[in-house]
């Protein structure tokens, strides 16, 4: 098994791609989440389905959480690493402030490994690591 030093570099690469143009996640948690009325939605990437159930007849959202979770993967895969070498990958969505848009959100993630190790990163829309 590879270090598990790497998980923080898989941490920080997804957070990065979960708030980036390319996953198109943000536009749909966010509206989703004005929808319901909360300020932030919780996504565990190791369900076997990672789109909350409330939510599950948002087919958009639901197929951009299940691409973020194969991406997920792919960044592993990577490094070495696979699901099975996680305990844990909660994800939380919230609006990057209470007046933006539906593509201004902030993700902080937060992996654990099955060692017990925690690693977590903030990432604004615009790339920026924010601290907790």
């Amino acid at each position: 098994m590879p270090s598990v030093k790497h998980l923080n570099s898989v941490c920080h690469s997804i957070a990065h791609h979960a708030v980036s143009g390319l996953s198109f996640v943000h536009p749909h948690v966010l509206m989703a989440c004005r929808g319901a009325g909360l300020d932030r939605m919780c996504v565990n990437l190791l369900d076997p389905e990672p789109c909350p159930e409330r939510f599950r007849d948002i087919e958009p959202l639901r197929l951009s959480l299940g691409a973020l979770k194969s991406k997920l993967e792919g960044i592993l895969a990577a490094e070495g690493f696979s699901l099975g070498d996680l305990s844990s990958a909660q994800f939380t969505f919230a609006p990057a402030s209470q007046d933006c848009d539906d593509y201004s959100s902030v993700c902080r993630a937060v992996l654990t490994s099955t060692t017990g190790r925690t690693y977590e990163h903030i990432v604004d829309y615009m790339g920026t690591t924010r601290h907790g």
